[in-house]
């Protein structure tokens, strides 16, 4: 195991508190919620590449709209 892997571990579990803390004070509703995922995904990836072309990948990620996310989502969910 690298050095690094504990602060890897305490800085997510930061990150979980912080969000967790942050959706109880605010009544947030489901597109920010999404917003905030995808935004977190994005951060993620950048922070975790390892080379300028992996980076320069994470800056051209687009989300997926939310209005097309939540109608994938109710179509999943209606299926039996």
């Amino acid at each position: 195991m690298s050095p690094s892997m504990p602060r890897m571990n305490k800085v997510h579990a930061q990150a979980i508190i912080f969000i967790t803390l942050l959706l109880s004070v605010s009544a947030c509703t489901n597109k920010q919620l999404y917003k905030v995922g995808q935004s977190y995904q994005k951060s993620e990836c950048e922070r975790s590449a390892l080379s300028d072309v992996q980076f320069r990948q994470c800056k051209e990620i687009e989300a997926k709209r939310f209005e097309d996310y939540e109608r994938e989502r109710q179509a999943a969910l209606e299926k039996p």
